[in-house]
Parts: structure tokens; C-alpha cells; sequence
């Protein structure tokens, strides 16, 4: 539960600070992907997974499908459900907001080394995604576009969902976990991503 299977590490309180920065709305999912994931759809087949890396989770092996569908409506689904209530207030008042999800990924995985320290994902908005990056390369960031995973390949699923149905603008982040060992790291952090989103929101905007 306390490894990167368990939760973002440090995702929340980048986002949290991030928002007050820049007085928008911030969304945290409050389950474990360990119980169900938020960020796949429901018939994928990581939603409910019997193994993190290769630790078994007794609580998942062998549910049959009535448990996982009580797991969507009391978790996934209520999640969602907030995403648009926010997203609706801010439309009928004549505000287009922006989505952004925040996610973090660790410094290496299946024995690879990721040496970036944040990467963009996106599926139909490449010119801000890289405006963006330009940005973020300005303040002193390692910068990767769809990388360590592709919003081309299905992987910002929750924020795509939302983003699509009301049709918004849409980008993930994925944030190197290895910054948030250093002091102070998600305010650093989010001081540097606010400049570079408000860098892109002009280009949003024509």
C-alpha cells in the first residue's frame, strides 16, 4: 500500500497547490488502484487487478463480477460524477475550463531507468501539449512528450472520458517521483507547471 502500486506519490499535494495557485477546482481520487482503479474503463481488464508487481492481493483474486460492479458504482462511478459536477458549473456559467490530470511515475521500472522529470500526455491537443513543454523546459524541467506512457495509446482514460464528452481541452501530466525527495518539491514544482500553463492558455484560446 505504500509503494507507487498503492497511490501517485506526491501527485495529490502537487495538485492541491497547483489549484490554489492558481484558484481552480482539484479532484483527488480517494481509492486505491490496489481496490479499483479510476483511470480505466470498466471493462478493462486492469480495473480490478489480482497482482501488484508480484505481490498477490488476496482481496482481488477470484471476485466475481457482481462484487466488481458494486466496487464501480460505490468508487468509480460517484468519482467521475464529481469530475463532471465541476466541469457543469463552470459551462453553464460560460466558462470553458481546461482538464488537466496529475499523475507521478517512478525513476525506473521493469529495470529500466526513466531520466525525465516530467512528461506530456496527449491525444488531440499536441500544439499546447508542446507549448506547455516549451514552457516547462524554460524553468529547468527534463521534458518528454507521451512518455512514460501515450495518451495516443488509451492511457489518460479519465481525464480523455471528460475532456471528449464536453469537448475541452484535455492534457495529463506524469510527474518523476524522485523530485519529491527533495524539500519543498511540490511547491517548487507547482510554481514552475502554473507559469507554464498560463504560458498555454493564450494559444487555447485562438
Amino acid at each position: 500500500m505504500s509503494s507507487h502500486w498503492g497511490w501517485d506519490i506526491g501527485a495529490w499535494e502537487l495538485t492541491r497547490d497547483l489549484a490554489r495557485r492558481l484558484r481552480a477546482g482539484a479532484i483527488g481520487g480517494r481509492w486505491s488502484r490496489l481496490l479499483i482503479d479510476l483511470n480505466r474503463r470498466v471493462n478493462d481488464p486492469t480495473l480490478v487487478r489480482p497482482t501488484a508487481g508480484n505481490v498477490s492481493l488476496p482481496w482481488n483474486e477470484g471476485i466475481d463480477v457482481d462484487e466488481i460492479e458494486r466496487r464501480v458504482l460505490a468508487y468509480h462511478m460517484p468519482y467521475h460524477v464529481e469530475v463532471d459536477r465541476l466541469i457543469l458549473r463552470r459551462l453553464v456559467r460560460g466558462v470553458q475550463p481546461v482538464l488537466l490530470a496529475i499523475h507521478t511515475f517512478t525513476p525506473e521500472f521493469r529495470g529500466r531507468s526513466r531520466r525525465f522529470e516530467v512528461g506530456i500526455l496527449y491525444e488531440h491537443h499536441r500544439a499546447p501539449a508542446h507549448r506547455l513543454g516549451r514552457a516547462l523546459r524554460r524553468e529547468g524541467l527534463a521534458v518528454r512528450y507521451n512518455q512514460p506512457y501515450s495518451g495516443m495509446e488509451g492511457m489518460m482514460y479519465a481525464v480523455d472520458r471528460h475532456g471528449t464528452h464536453h469537448r475541452l481541452p484535455c492534457l495529463e501530466l506524469e510527474v518523476n517521483q524522485e523530485l519529491f525527495g527533495r524539500p519543498a518539491a511540490a511547491r517548487r514544482l507547482s510554481r514552475s507547471i502554473a507559469r507554464g500553463l498560463l504560458t498555454m492558455l493564450p494559444a487555447l484560446e485562438r
